[in-house]
């Protein structure tokens, strides 16, 4: 009774060890792959949103010696990075602990950030230096063509699926 059953079928698969680290055929996981790019790109949007801040506050971005049109973008620009920075220290710090909430973070800051994409051309829509068609398509189109393919990634990939997947 400790053989194995001869009648039973194993394929090679099942013998031979997985040379690319996955375990019981569940794909890839860990932060590796396409997810060192989502770290990095986190990582810019938080610095960026640092310096956006630091440079409106202590730049004198927020000064009455402002046209009230510009003022009024920097204003909108400071309110996005605000909503930003938290949204991406949040979704990096729970990248690196892997936890479960991390893909709804990343989207809840991918949407946040393609909206903010639109604030300048919006507000040049209200001052009627662009058109308003412009000012809806600038925050579409980034959020088709940056935004979009990295949340098709983080709610599609096996990796992410496997890495972030809720502890047992």
């Amino acid at each position: 009774m400790d053989q194995d059953d001869p009648y039973r079928h194993t394929s090679v698969a099942d013998r031979v060890p997985n040379p690319y680290g996955e375990r019981d055929g569940r794909g890839p996981e860990g932060l590796g792959g396409w997810l060192i790019a989502v770290a990095a790109i986190l990582g810019l949007s938080a610095a960026f949103a640092i310096l956006s801040l630091g440079l409106a506050v202590f730049g004198g971005g927020l000064s009455g010696d402002l046209s009230p049109e510009y003022l009024g973008y920097v204003r909108a620009r400071v309110a996005v990075d605000a909503l930003l920075l938290p949204l991406a220290l949040a979704a990096l710090t729970l990248f690196w602990r892997k936890s479960r909430w991390f893909p709804h973070t990343f989207v809840a800051w991918a949407a946040v950030a393609a909206f903010g994409k639109g604030v300048r051309p919006w507000m040049m829509a209200m001052t009627g230096d662009v058109s308003l068609v412009m000012a809806l398509a600038t925050p579409l189109l980034w959020a088709l063509l940056w935004y979009g393919p990295w949340i098709v990634y983080i709610l599609r990939s096996r990796r992410v699926r496997n890495t972030f997947a809720a502890r047992r």
